[in-house]
C-alpha cells in the first residue's frame, strides 16, 4: 500500500500469508479512510485503478490519497 502524501509517500506492506501484517495494513487502511483519504486498487497488469472502499489483502497494489479539490 502507497500512500501519497505532500511530504513523501510512505510504504506499507503486507504478506496474505502473514495475518498479522495483513491485521497492521487494515488498520492502517482503516485509519487514512477515516481521514477522508480514497484508496484505489491498481491491477497486476496495468490499466484503469479502481476505487476501493475495503481493504484487499490479494491487491496488487493498493494507492491511498487525499481528494483533490477543485475550483
Amino acid at each position: 500500500m502507497r500512500l501519497l502524501a505532500s511530504r513523501g509517500d510512505t510504504e506499507i506492506r503486507w504478506d496474505p500469508a502473514d495475518e498479522e501484517s495483513v491485521t497492521n495494513a487494515r488498520k492502517a487502511f482503516k485509519r487514512y479512510g477515516a481521514l477522508g483519504y480514497l484508496a484505489f486498487s491498481t491491477p497486476p497488469a496495468g490499466g484503469d485503478a479502481t476505487l476501493i472502499r475495503s481493504f484487499d489483502p490479494e491487491a496488487d497494489e493498493i494507492i491511498v490519497t487525499r481528494p483533490l479539490v477543485g475550483g
